[in-house]
């Protein structure tokens, strides 16, 4: 008979020994409130569903690739280890369950690292493992339905804390470290270490005394005695089979991403290359410089080698026939290179973290890099400066304007279709052709009066405003030289008092402070400009600026404009240098006339 059961801490022991992951399995997912759950349902007495093993022969293990559980996790990670097999008997792969059992070895014998929150220098992961907090019942809490039914989602007192920073117990809680619960394997043992902790805490009243007798009679109960990991062994070696059960498996409740089942399709008909370790490695890659946390994934990656490879990237199954996936993987070197390189421009003209707000951008200037490129050594890889530029304003112009939201897939084969159709005229990057057949098809792209207005008036801190400040600039090296957003018009000389004090209309006071916090009072300026700006006096900072100084910034160079009196005149002048930039930002010469096709026109 194939359906078996056994411990908690029996099968615990056998993770990473003979118990392992195929490479078919997704990577590991859950976040720790899931744990917690898990957690409490076992605790509870809850069915945690069954899993499905699979018995591989010593035979056949070079035929597949075999990881080890993590049992120390990194929020964002996504790597496993791979495995050592010992040939003399079968390992044991999970084909449906991996996220529960995961979850159980991080909770009682590992840790599951978090970020501190903090940005820059002080960024950091803290690790973090599971306490249950002995003294709070699983019934004394919740609100009551009409019925006076106590309805509560979490019933047991679990979580996740700093193992640097354990909580101290008081007498509403006495934490216990879940994973301690490993070391008590019997029930003198169970006995010893309640007596223990009776007669740290003597002043606990007798419910608080039975409350910690039951929750550790209950989690030693749960994780040693209870036969709840009930598991179908599947003895088949057949991988066919044991694919075909193991998408099925994965495709129901909590289902499994297209990207998790398709990769499965991939990581068994690559010949060549190890699909979960390219992938892996190029994910790493990507959330690094890019400063992403989950962005870019499988999912991602599986897109991108269908559209370099002009084929349909529709995220379907039809399109991962095994001739598409053969190409993908003929050309993952290649594809691989351009979304590094790709990356790696994004980072330097600063689009990254929360300025990049379509990730399909990067998906795009890959294209670009690899249509370019393709056929020539990989060390020979290489895009013009002036290719880089006529990127960075295109690029900026599209997330700026949002042209890859909605129907993102139909402007982005557009998009190929362009660039097909340019470089077989020219190796230049073709941002006028882009911008005038894009905007012919209603995703606007270049920058008339409205769109000028649009863009003054937008707020410098929102996560966009820097990168399209940035546009007003020309070519610098914008990965070295560090630039802050500066306002011009000081906010505080542009309190009431000080407004009324000028002349300024009183109904037309919020109106001018509001301009204040906009794009078209803002400049770019390096540190040591910055350094400049606060340390002299406003007025003093404007008397000392050169024609060069306020041609560079886009800034009026009337002194009499920066009296706050006069500063809906400065915002009006801005507006026009502004506009004046902004009207010829994307016509760079493409040395290709821009035409309409009737294939455009098919894509409406």
């Amino acid at each position: 008979m194939n359906y078996h059961s056994t411990t908690i801490a029996q099968i615990l022991s056998r993770i990473n020994r003979d118990v392992l992951i195929p490479g078919i399995q997704r990577p590991y997912v859950w976040e720790t409130e899931q744990i917690i759950r898990l957690f409490d349902s076992l605790m509870r007495g809850y069915p945690i569903n069954s899993f499905l093993f699979w018995e591989l022969q010593p035979e056949n293990f070079n035929d597949w690739d075999i990881y080890k559980f993590v049992r120390h996790f990194q929020q964002g990670n996504i790597h496993n280890d791979r495995a050592k097999l010992n040939d003399a008997q079968a390992a044991t792969l999970v084909l449906d369950g991996q996220q529960r059992l995961t979850s159980l070895l991080i909770g009682l014998t590992g840790s599951y690292r978090v970020k501190n929150g903090k940005k820059g220098r002080g960024s950091a992961f803290v690790e973090q493992a599971l306490f249950l907090n002995l003294l709070e019942s699983p019934h004394g809490l919740g609100d009551s339905d009409e019925d006076e039914v106590v309805v509560r989602d979490i019933h047991y007192g679990f979580k996740f804390v700093d193992t640097e920073r354990r909580p101290k117990n008081s007498s509403t809680a006495i934490w216990f470290k879940v994973s301690d619960i490993l070391g008590i394997a019997n029930d003198a043992q169970l006995a010893a270490t309640i007596e223990r902790e009776l007669t740290l805490y003597p002043l606990l009243e007798t419910d608080q005394r039975t409350t910690l007798k039951n929750n550790l009679n209950r989690l030693h109960h749960a994780v040693w005695k209870e036969d709840c990991i009930a598991y179908y062994m599947e003895r088949d070696q057949s991988y066919d089979k044991v694919l075909d059960i193991f998408i099925r498996a994965n495709d129901g409740g909590t289902k499994l991403s297209k990207s998790d089942l398709l990769m499965s399709m991939v990581t068994l008909r690559w010949e060549r290359l190890n699909a979960r370790d390219e992938t892996e490695a190029l994910t790493y890659h990507l959330r690094e410089v890019l400063e992403q946390d989950k962005a870019f994934d499988r999912d991602y990656l599986l897109r991108s080698g269908l559209f370099f490879n002009d084929l349909d990237f529709a995220f379907q199954l039809r399109n991962f026939t095994p001739r598409n996936i053969a190409i993908i993987e003929s050309r993952w070197a290649e594809s691989s290179h351009a979304l590094r390189m790709s990356a790696d421009l994004f980072s330097r003209i600063r689009v990254t973290g929360g300025h990049l707000t379509g990730t399909n951008a990067v998906m795009l200037v890959g294209c670009y890099i690899f249509k370019l490129n393709r056929g020539r050594p990989l060390g020979e890889w290489s895009v013009t400066p002036d290719d880089e530029e006529r990127i960075r304003r295109w690029i900026i112009a599209v997330l700026y304007h949002g042209v890859l939201g909605g129907a993102a897939n139909v402007t982005m084969e557009l998009y190929r279709r362009i660039l097909n159709e340019q470089l077989a005229l020219s190796t230049a990057f073709p941002v006028r052709v882009l911008t005038e057949r894009m905007t012919k098809r209603g995703r606007v792209m270049d920058f008339d009066d409205d769109t000028i207005a649009r863009f003054c008036a937008t707020e410098a801190k929102t996560r966009l405003g820097q990168p399209a400040l940035s546009l007003l600039y020309d070519r610098v090296d914008w990965r070295t030289e560090s630039f802050q957003l500066v306002q011009i018009m000081p906010s505080h000389r542009l309190l009431d008092e000080r407004l009324q004090a000028a002349g300024v209309e009183t109904a037309d006071i919020p109106a001018t402070q509001s301009w204040a916090s906009r794009l078209a009072n803002f400049a770019l300026m390096s540190a040591e400009e910055a350094r400049e700006y606060y340390q002299m006096d406003f007025e003093d900072w404007v008397a000392s600026r050169t024609p060069a100084d306020f041609a560079r910034h886009r800034l009026p160079a009337d002194p009499a404009l920066y009296d706050e009196f006069c500063f809906i005149d400065f915002i009006t002048a801005r507006r026009q240098l502004i506009a004046d930039r902004m009207r010829t930002l994307l016509t760079s010469p493409d040395a290709v006339p821009s035409q309409i096709t009737d294939e455009d026109e098919a894509l409406a």
